[in-house]
């Protein structure tokens, strides 16, 4: 086997974590392969706060055989070198005298310096990177090198480009296999979904995540809220207000506002205020909040002015476009991006086309952002 097929097998391992589990941190696996080139040592990591992947295939090792030191590491992400919620994996590595890792990909964060500390020892470091490490472990890299949180754009939209018609009615235009993918593929593997006031208004919308054959779970919501509309006693019957229990509705508004109504005193609403030009929130300094509050991964849901606001801002990592068969042979009727600004062909954005999957008559295009 080559050193590629090793990081492979490390980086399959990693696959086998759930990211609701582990996050923030990434997926991480490790092999240990000795000098007949054997296997002796698998791990991966986990649950947030547990051991990583290179102490659990070190462990595994040892059952196998006492003395590391002419065996070789295969390992996905480099080793950590500081002090978190484990010690540093470069520490146990050393202290086993292993005489080479193979790494699949850097880290990102700034506190790590696993590769430069194992060379300053002695130890053969080899940086092999590989792009399905990468793709897996996107979320981590974005929110660490740019310090805020990875965005996804959901759109289901018609055959001429419409989300709505022009008195913003959109239910239904994707089919129930489209709406499908969206609980089980999207939602489920975010920490939030982003909207408006005004989206949540018009389609009562729920927002939480729902299976087929499995009780609904909840999902905290970010609202941007300038007039705080959804507090207004006339919407306290919205189906967003459901009973939480490990979800918050977070309202995003550059007002000074107290929860007055009585009926929503006691649920878990959290005000973020912060500044609004010209009707339109401040993408960066939201977004910086977000991850602070524990946002890495999330899902916008909303409407044309936010949709372009948020590509304008270069933050739309992401697009998850479902195309479905109708047209809406109107040019009031509510397009994908809605624009005001002048903005030429050479101005315009370009994604990169990903994949393509066909739900009965919808089509799913999934674009990622050009870097």
């Amino acid at each position: 086997m080559t050193q590629e097929d090793y990081l492979h097998k490390a980086f399959l391992l990693s696959t086998k974590a759930n990211i609701n589990d582990i996050r923030p941190n990434p997926y991480v696996g490790a092999i240990i392969v000795n000098e007949n080139n054997n296997i002796i040592g698998e791990g991966f990591h986990k649950i947030l706060g547990g051991p990583h992947a290179e102490v659990i295939a070190i462990k595994d090792a040892l059952l196998k055989q006492s003395n590391l030191s002419k065996c070789t590491l295969y390992v996905t992400l480099e080793p950590c070198s500081h002090f978190g919620k484990t010690p540093p994996c470069t520490n146990l590595i050393l202290a086993h005298n292993i005489k080479k890792v193979v790494i699949g990909s850097l880290d990102p964060n700034p506190k790590v310096s696993g590769a430069a500390i194992l060379r300053e020892k002695g130890v053969e470091v080899v940086e092999l990177f590989q792009s399905e490490i990468q793709e897996l472990n996107k979320c981590f890299i974005l929110n660490q090198m740019a310090r805020r949180p990875f965005f996804q754009l959901k759109v289901a939209a018609t055959l001429n480009g419409k989300i709505a018609d022009r008195n913003g009615n959109s239910k239904w235009l994707s089919n129930s296999l489209s709406r499908q993918y969206v609980h089980e593929q999207l939602r489920h593997n975010v920490d939030g979904i982003l909207t408006t006031a005004k989206t949540v208004i018009k389609d009562n919308a729920k927002l939480n995540i729902r299976h087929a054959n499995e009780a609904d779970k909840e999902l905290s919501v970010v609202v941007i809220d300038p007039r705080l509309d959804l507090l207004k006693p006339e919407n306290k019957d919205l189906e967003i207000f459901y009973p939480r229990v490990q979800s918050k509705i977070y309202l995003v508004t550059p007002l000074v506002n107290s929860i007055t109504n009585p009926e929503l005193q006691n649920y878990p609403i959290e005000i973020l205020k912060m500044p609004f030009n010209n009707g339109k929130v401040d993408i960066s300094q939201l977004s910086q909040i977000l991850l602070e509050i524990g946002f890495y991964q999330i899902l916008i849901e909303a409407g044309g002015k936010l949709n372009s606001s948020f590509l304008e801002a270069d933050c739309v990592d992401e697009l998850y476009l479902f195309i479905t068969p109708k047209i809406i042979n109107d040019n009031k009727a509510i397009g994908i991006f809605e624009n005001e600004e002048n903005q030429t062909l050479e101005e315009g954005k370009k994604m990169k086309l990903k994949q393509v999957i066909q739900l009965e008559e919808d089509v799913l295009m999934i674009y990622k952002k050009l870097n």
